[in-house]
């Protein structure tokens, strides 16, 4: 059978849907639509060229401008006429929209929403979200989403169409996340490398965005290395993203640049290599479907630090395996998170009992349950075809 994934660019291919694509390409012919842009900058998964997958890189906007999302979607309509799949199953809003936008009738299609713009914006980007997504709804086949907030929304638009996920997100690779790999000689190693002394160690993985709470980080951190000098390091994982602002000023980006507690690894294949030297992640980001970096960091035993929104609430249990902060302003954002930050520095039999209870439920974080329940509607969808 033929199959076409669309998503919008290759470093989410790469990091969220390669093990899926892999290994329906083992019993389908598998197609890839995707933009040459790498905005999540790793290593290959895979040798992709040994398996029955074709890629068609085209440009796929990362806005709602909808004169190149039409654009995007002519060429994608092409495509398929060219390819002819029996399935269409696309992935975020941007990469949903032109895709369903020139349907053809005898082709099936799938859209799974990694976070609803329109559960997580306001004003006239709630009102284009809602214009955009309501016209994907009406056009998919089926819908699929990743949080109960998106869930519940969409089931009671189109109780037919939605269907969640029972896997944790795309979950991660629990067999790469695991903190039992690493000894404290190799933990002694890596801060060596790393130059960092034995310090509370304070992570954050991602883009340098301000939906995603970057400035958020930044702030909190600064306060604490004020208030509690040499005492913290802050160790980002990721880089900037040149459609989206940090956030900071032009002065906190040279501060951000300069200040010699703050370790900048960049984008990296061995993240697990730095949570296993944190002592807890932060993440306050305001606009996620499920973030897999909390899944990560879960996987790794560390206690998480994270805004009670959508998505990161299905995964963070306030009091359990981390701390769920209620989003007032920036200003007290930062200060809620520079307490618990400071709490869990000076009580570690409470970053412990959280560890151990992320570690409780490691086996649900596993991509494995994501595969396998993908496998299994596929070959549904395939024995209803035939």
């Amino acid at each position: 059978m033929k199959i076409l994934l669309v998503i919008t660019d290759y470093g989410s291919f790469n990091n969220f849907l390669a093990e899926l694509a892999v290994n329906l390409s083992h019993e389908n012919e598998v197609h890839v639509i995707c933009s040459e842009s790498n905005i999540i900058k790793i290593v290959d998964k895979f040798d992709y060229t040994k398996y029955d997958l074709t890629f068609h890189k085209i440009d796929i906007p990362r806005s709602t401008s909808i004169i190149k999302l039409i654009k995007s979607a002519s060429k994608i309509n092409q495509i398929i006429k060219r390819i002819n799949p029996k399935l269409v199953y696309a992935h975020f809003t941007t990469g949903i929209f032109p895709t369903v936008f020139f349907k053809k009738r005898d082709i099936i299609y799938w859209g799974a929403f990694h976070g609803l713009g329109m559960n997580a914006s306001s004003g006239v980007r709630k009102m284009m979200f809602s214009i955009v997504e309501l016209f994907c709804f009406w056009r998919l086949d089926k819908i699929f989403l990743i949080n109960n907030k998106d869930f519940s929304l969409v089931k009671s638009l189109s109780k037919r169409k939605a269907i969640k996920y029972t896997s944790c997100g795309v979950g991660c690779d629990i067999e790469k996340f695991d903190s039992s790999k690493f000894g404290e000689l190799d933990k002694v190693a890596i801060k060596k490398e790393l130059k960092i002394d034995d310090r509370f160690v304070i992570t954050y993985t991602g883009r340098f965005v301000e939906f995603k709470g970057f400035d958020l980080v930044y702030k909190s951190f600064i306060k604490l290395n004020n208030e509690f000098p040499n005492k913290y390091i802050l160790l980002l994982i990721g880089g900037k993203d040149s459609i989206h602002p940090t956030g900071l000023t032009e002065q906190e980006e040279v501060n951000l640049s300069e200040n010699k507690d703050i370790v900048q690894v960049g984008y990296t294949s061995e993240v697990e290599k730095y949570l296993a030297i944190s002592n807890v992640f932060l993440f306050p980001s305001k606009k996620e479907g499920l973030p897999v970096c909390i899944v990560e960091a879960l996987a790794m035993g560390l206690p998480v630090i994270t805004l009670d929104e959508r998505g990161n609430s299905d995964i963070v249990k306030n009091d359990f395996n981390g701390y769920l902060v209620k989003s007032i302003s920036k200003s007290e954002d930062i200060t809620k998170i520079f307490e618990k930050i400071k709490y869990l520095s000076q009580h570690s039999n409470v970053a412990q009992l959280f560890s151990e209870n992320s570690l409780r439920n490691r086996s649900l974080y596993s991509r494995d349950f994501f595969i396998t329940e993908h496998i299994k509607l596929f070959n549904e969808f395939k024995d209803n075809e035939f």
